[in-house]
């Protein structure tokens, strides 16, 4: 899948990981989310691949460098209540912010999600203080529709989690 400014490619890890790794480094790209900065190469292969067992997984690639700047992951649809729904979530390294990059990488993922896969509905997860990523899921129609307390593990503490809901039709009337 290919826009202006980035290409999402499906990951293939012998081919992604160095990538990977060096966005990794980004101290921001670990501060609301439960994984650490990677200490080598092989950490970032077995995290890889677990998420290559759990979810479908694009590489998002800088077109002017040519560069992985990000990751977006979906869980593999499952049908539930007569809808195929997934989760989603990305990663995306902090020289990158606010700079179109993630918009035209989400725009790309949700066609190709509602469109080409046929899912009905998207899940995601943020813990309380992810600002930028509360108001990114909302400027794209999710809905939040449950509140919970969990331990984030990184700093031992509790926070809150709000789930998010996106349908397509929400996603097609924002």
């Amino acid at each position: 899948m290919k826009g202006c400014l980035i290409t999402l490619e499906l990951m293939d890890i012998e081919k992604h990981a160095k990538g990977y790794f060096e966005i990794s480094q980004d101290p921001k790209l670990h501060e609301y989310v439960g994984n650490t900065i990677p200490k080598n190469i092989e950490e970032i292969k077995d995290l890889l691949g677990i998420y290559d067992e759990l979810l479908i997984n694009w590489m998002i690639i800088d077109r002017q460098t040519n560069r992985i700047i990000g990751i977006m992951r979906l869980s593999k649809p499952v049908m539930e209540n007569n809808r195929l729904e997934a989760g989603e979530s990305q990663r995306l390294h902090s020289n990158y912010w606010r700079k179109g990059h993630m918009k035209e990488a989400k725009a790309l993922f949700y066609n190709h999600v509602f469109n080409e896969l046929g899912v009905d509905v998207l899940y995601a997860d943020v813990y309380e203080g992810n600002v930028n990523s509360i108001r990114s899921l909302e400027s794209y129609g999710y809905k939040l529709i449950e509140v919970q307390k969990g331990i984030f593990k990184k700093a031992d503490e509790e926070k809150k989690i709000f789930i998010y809901k996106l349908t397509k039709l929400d996603y097609l009337n924002r």
